[in-house]
């Protein structure tokens, strides 16, 4: 696993604003900024950790990812927040963010899931220490937070989960997740109601928004280049390959490889074909779905489905959803709920 060495920059940042000199903290962590200028250039995982012990210590704040998820600077990510601020709609900015994941990590820890009620973002927060992995889930799902606050001020989510025990500092997260928070849980995850989902974003720039997206999809592409296998099997579905041609021989072939080379090198990055490729299918179906100007009968045909039936059985398997659940509500209805937001 790798991440875009903009979370150095971000990290960086968020350590000088609790009081330790800029210096001091590159001084002990032995990192050339210099080297990490370009948006392109990645750490692994494991070496972000040991910057993030560092950043701990020094700072002597265990609060230290909610504060820096609450604090960060949209500048510090590229292009990644101002998609987001210009998204049509909170659904828009989720939809974006897994799109567009490449421009800060190899691949997404988290996944969204819609439900008929209610919709989830759940995190995994991977390998590493407690005070690692507790970092990442404070910082993202106060990230996550931000953007429902963002998008309708006076929503809140239902729930907000974390896969480990209460800390010392637990009223911190109380006051930024306003009570919704709970500990010792199965999962890391934000529930909340599904119709924010399709609430309209009031501050969008839909012109402004258009260059960012075209922006983004150049980088992405020049990314891919280096690309591990898993997001060129993913790139190769969403780009519209067809329906009878997403077998993994003839991904394999598609990509230059022989079958059981693509097989080995999905092991390599601990995932396999039919996990990579039934999360791609569920972004495309939901993309067609929610396009909204088409039935759900021609969604299911443009997936190569013969029977609607069988697309919606499928639909649930990748998504967790119903395809009726998953499209946009009417636009009278929209305005109605932009209005209770």
């Amino acid at each position: 696993m790798a991440i875009s060495a903009l979370f150095v920059h971000a990290l960086v940042e968020a350590v000088e604003r609790s009081g330790v000199p800029r210096e001091r903290f590159l001084q002990a962590a032995a990192v050339d900024l210099a080297k990490l200028e370009s948006a392109d250039a990645r750490l692994s995982l494991a070496a972000f950790d040991g910057l993030l012990d560092l950043a701990l210590s020094l700072s002597r704040d265990d609060a230290f990812g909610l504060r820096m998820g609450e604090m960060a600077n949209p500048g510090n990510y590229n292009l990644t927040p101002h998609l987001v601020a210009h998204a049509s709609s909170l659904r828009d900015a989720i939809d974006s963010l897994q799109r567009f994941h490449r421009l800060l990590t190899d691949r997404p820890f988290w996944r969204f899931v819609e439900g008929e009620r209610t919709a989830s973002v759940i995190f995994d927060a991977g390998p590493g220490s407690s005070p690692a992995r507790r970092f990442r889930c404070e910082l993202t799902m106060s990230g996550f937070h931000k953007l429902l606050k963002y998008i309708a001020p006076r929503a809140r989510p239902q729930l907000v989960t974390f896969d480990y025990p209460a800390p010392r500092y637990a009223a911190e997260y109380t006051r930024v997740f306003e009570g919704t928070e709970r500990f010792d849980q199965a999962l890391t995850s934000m529930v909340f109601d599904r119709t924010l989902l399709d609430v309209v974003q009031k501050n969008r720039d839909s012109d402004l928004r258009a260059a960012i997206v075209s922006r983004a999809e150049r980088r992405v592409s020049e990314i891919a280049e280096d690309a591990g296998y898993a997001e060129r099997v993913r790139r190769h579905v969403l780009d519209g390959a067809a329906p009878d041609r997403r077998d993994m021989a003839s991904v394999a072939r598609a990509l230059g490889l022989s079958a059981r080379t693509l097989r080995r090198r999905l092991d390599e990055e601990r995932t396999s074909f039919r996990e990579v490729l039934d999360a791609a299918l569920g972004t495309l179906a939901k993309r067609l779905v929610a396009s909204g100007d088409q039935p759900i009968e021609a969604a299911a045909y443009a997936m190569g489905f013969a029977h609607p039936s069988a697309f919606h059985r499928a639909f649930k398997r990748w998504t967790g959803a119903t395809p009726g659940a998953s499209r946009p509500p009417p636009a009278r209805k929209q305005r109605a709920r932009a209005k209770r937001a």
